[in-house]
């Protein structure tokens, strides 16, 4: 096993299988190097229409911190899913917490468990069926499971070049959130915070509404899934009617679109809305 750029984490092979271990504490801090990993072995594995043996993830003594490694694994499945490669983890007996974490929101069911790599390398793999795959129930149990992960941030805000403006969407309902500017690594729990702030304040039906020209450099998924759980589970919605080409790529990919609707129809007011501004 070698060491990748995301300090904990290792890559190696063993029978055909790309073989990921991952860090001794799993949380938002560290969600997006790992997921990057994870996404870089499944591409390899199934590199030029051909596929290796599949990709496995090892838990090992990991600790799951937050939801993080929970919605790791739901969003690897659905790529692997699209991309006709095995996925399997490895999580050992004595991890009864993630083992308890994977059966009560129904991951093990999706995603085959071994108490070794051995035996997940061993096992024998079936011929691939690509396709789509829903994990929306998945993400919602996992919500469910971990209720406090929505108002997690990863640092501290700072300023930065994200402009963010809130207004009433018309309906009387609905609020507005309009971005521009920046997505990065600093002005993403900004977003979060801003949010998180606006459904403590009894706001649960939110549209954020990003520009054309946001810049997009860092994944901000995971917040928005988090704020959707919240929201949701109060029967509100957090809808992304446009968002720029390279996160719809990202939110196509993973399977992720119908996570993202209104709970009832209102873009067509909001898009005359928008253009009359």
């Amino acid at each position: 096993m070698k060491d990748t750029t995301v300090p904990g984490l290792s890559s190696g092979t063993r029978r055909g299988f790309i073989v990921l271990g991952l860090p001794t504490q799993i949380s938002w801090q560290n969600y997006a190097g790992i997921r990057e990993e994870v996404s870089r072995a499944l591409s390899l594995a199934c590199a030029g229409g051909t596929r290796r043996g599949g990709v496995v993830v090892d838990f090992g003594d990991a600790v799951l911190l937050d939801a993080a490694g929970l919605v790791l694994l739901a969003r690897a499945e659905t790529r692997a899913q699209l991309l006709g490669c095995p996925l399997r983890a490895v999580v050992p007996a004595l991890s009864a917490h993630v083992r308890r974490a994977l059966h009560l929101t129904g991951l093990d069911r999706l995603v085959p468990v071994f108490a070794d790599v051995g035996s997940a390398t061993d096992a024998p793999v079936p011929e691939p069926v690509p396709g789509e795959v829903d994990t929306t129930h998945v993400l919602d149990a996992i919500r469910a499971l971990h209720p406090g992960d929505a108002g997690l941030t990863p640092t501290p805000p700072a300023p930065s070049e994200l402009m963010i403006t809130t207004s009433e969407a018309g309906d009387g309902d609905h609020t507005v959130v309009d971005l521009s500017g920046t997505l990065d690594e600093v002005t993403v729990p900004r977003l979060g915070e801003t949010l998180t702030t606006l459904v403590e304040g009894d706001m649960r039906h939110l549209m954020v509404r990003m520009h054309h020209r946001l810049g997009v450099r860092c994944d901000p998924l995971p917040i928005l899934l988090g704020i959707r759980w919240r929201v949701a589970a109060d029967g509100g919605c957090l809808a992304l009617p446009a968002v720029p080409a390279k996160l719809r790529e990202v939110i196509d990919r993973e399977g992720l679109a119908s996570v993202f609707t209104g709970c009832r129809s209102i873009e067509d007011t909001l898009l005359t809305g928008a253009g009359s501004a």
